[in-house]
């Protein structure tokens, strides 16, 4: 059908259809001046009113108070979760947890034992792969004298950037073999993709901040006891970061609080048996993967540059960085031939985390993570660039989806049933039905595998910026007990901040710990170093041309 096959009519033709063929000429005549007449009338009196089209007659009547909230509540931008934490999270897992058997040791085709897997790692918040140990128990890690700057037995290690387009060196590089780009850090995982390992160095130099510090106001020395009270004081800071900024970002507060002062219901380790929860992390702390974005504003070279500002010149950029860039340069991607990261790709802080209002002034450019949902990012699909179409082997969302069966998880409602407590409380069929495809809404509307599920719980119930009722739980469950294990820990003990590290209103979180690493150096801007640089080269490529 056509657009110009539809025409107008009156609503209520077919009611009142005039037959004016049984009407005298000069009746009409007459009726047609005395319409036309009560029209120009009612005209001139503006006397066309205003009447219910259904007849109800029953008003509602909502009081000022409830109004007010409501159009309060509708102009609120939607919090959003800055693309910073995603990578946080991540440097999070890697410190907590380290599988004995990587996934291509037992590929989860088939059912994998979970006593066929034990963790690496102490599954304790201790910046085990910031600080290592004098005597490691895992092969291929360095001791941690080997993790110390040379010369220096208080401050870490850092690798210094390579000129490229930006003809300057930073110290803002992980620390580096010299034969090859592969990183000397406790877990190599840290040195996958560019937003973590840039990550990693952030908690490197806030150790060095606080050495700094302590020299500065405590009249310590470059000694291993400097280092030892550097490195609670920075465990300590990690940890409230954890509970005060990380958590309540991607889950529920209302669970968060709960937990932190009723406690757990459902998860349980003690000292001898801290074992890490399967329904944690195979699936509620997978939420990373749906945060992950195809590319990023990386930087003042590589971003979209889609309104630039007089510091943000458009001569200067390249394109957005995209992941297959962000593991491209790193010890794993082989840095693109080089032994250490360009000074190109330093990251601006600026454009990942809130510091001094930059998501307010860089709207443009600000990272916001993805949305906590179903919808994976494609690249995530294809993780080998030369595989065209689907192949499990090199799909993100494949291995975490065959993860869950083959370590045997009950079904998403299943898990949510006895967390709930209830089936009233569980999704309803329909709701997942509407987030799936035609050929799978039978098969997975009624028994949903766990990690779809609380992605789903999310996207439903929390708008997708953050997790659900169940997946809140399961991760609140488990970051509260194993901080409540560690040792130091935040949690046994009367601990603030130090107000000297804090905000203006006292907050600590990545932000602030960003921002007192940029204030402890007054040699280049420490959360956007190639700023300056670009701006300069700009203005003389401006000059030249004026010539």
């Amino acid at each position: 059908m056509s657009l110009s096959s539809f025409v107008y009519e009156n609503f209520f033709a077919s009611k009142y259809v005039l037959n004016l063929n049984t009407y005298k000429v000069k009746k009409e005549a007459r009726m047609s001046s005395e319409i036309v007449f009560s029209l120009i009338n009612n005209m001139s009196k503006n006397n066309f009113g205003y009447e219910e089209m259904l007849g109800i007659n029953n008003g509602h009547n909502p009081s000022d108070e409830e109004l007010n909230k409501l159009a309060e509540f509708m102009v609120v931008e939607t919090e959003k979760i800055p693309a910073g934490y995603t990578y946080l999270g991540q440097f999070i897992d890697h410190d907590m947890a380290l599988d004995s058997a990587t996934v291509d040791e037992i590929p989860p085709w088939d059912l994998i034992s979970s006593s066929s897997i034990s963790n690496k790692r102490t599954p304790f918040f201790n910046l085990e792969t910031i600080y290592g140990f004098e005597s490691p128990s895992n092969p291929d890690e360095p001791a941690r004298a080997e993790l110390l700057k040379p010369g220096s037995q208080s401050l870490l290690n850092l690798g210094d950037t390579v000129k490229d387009t930006i003809q300057q060196s930073f110290p803002n590089d992980l620390p580096r073999r010299s034969d090859c780009p592969i990183a000397v850090i406790v877990d190599q995982r840290n040195d996958e993709n560019l937003a973590v390992a840039q990550t990693q160095v952030a908690f490197i130099k806030f150790h060095n901040a606080v050495v700094e510090y302590l020299k500065k106001n405590h009249g310590g020395g470059d000694t291993p006891a400097t280092f030892e009270t550097a490195r609670e004081i920075v465990i300590r800071h990690y940890q409230w970061i954890i509970v005060k900024d990380f958590l309540p970002k991607i889950i529920k507060k209302s669970v968060l609080n709960d937990v932190l002062t009723e406690g757990n219901k459902f998860y349980f380790p003690k000292q001898n048996n801290v074992f890490m929860p399967l329904e944690f992390s195979v699936a509620a702390y997978r939420v990373g993967h749906s945060m992950i974005r195809n590319s990023y504003n990386w930087n003042h070279l590589f971003n979209n540059d889609s309104s630039p500002d007089l510091d943000e010149p458009s001569s200067t950029h390249i394109d957005v960085a995209t992941l297959v860039q962000l593991r491209i340069f790193t010890g794993e991607g082989g840095m693109a031939g080089k032994n250490n990261l360009p000074s190109d790709w330093l990251i601006n802080w600026n454009w990942f985390y809130s510091i001094d209002h930059s998501i307010a002034l860089k709207k443009q450019k600000f990272n916001f993570a993805s949305e906590i949902n179903t919808k994976i990012a494609p690249l995530l699909g294809v993780l080998n660039p030369r595989v065209v179409i689907f192949n499990r082997e090199f799909s993100l969302p494949a291995l975490d989806l065959y993860r869950t069966r083959a370590l045997g998880l009950p079904s998403g409602q299943a898990v949510a049933k006895t967390i709930l407590g209830s089936k009233e409380r569980i999704l309803k069929p329909e709701q997942l039905a509407n987030l799936l495809p035609e050929n799978l809404k039978y098969k997975f509307s009624k028994k949903t595998p766990l990690w779809f599920y609380l992605l789903a719980e999310a996207e439903i119930e929390e708008a997708g910026q953050r997790l659900g009722e169940v997946g809140s739980r399961i991760v609140a469950e488990t970051f509260v007990a194993l901080l409540k294990l560690s040792r130091p820990s935040i949690l046994n003990e009367d601990f603030h901040p130090n107000s000297d590290f804090c905000g203006d209103e006292g907050e600590f979180g990545m932000p602030e710990m960003l921002k007192f690493i940029r204030d402890s150096n007054k040699d280049f801007d420490e959360l956007n170093p190639i700023k300056d640089e670009v701006v300069e080269r700009w203005l003389k490529i401006i000059i030249n041309q004026n010539k």
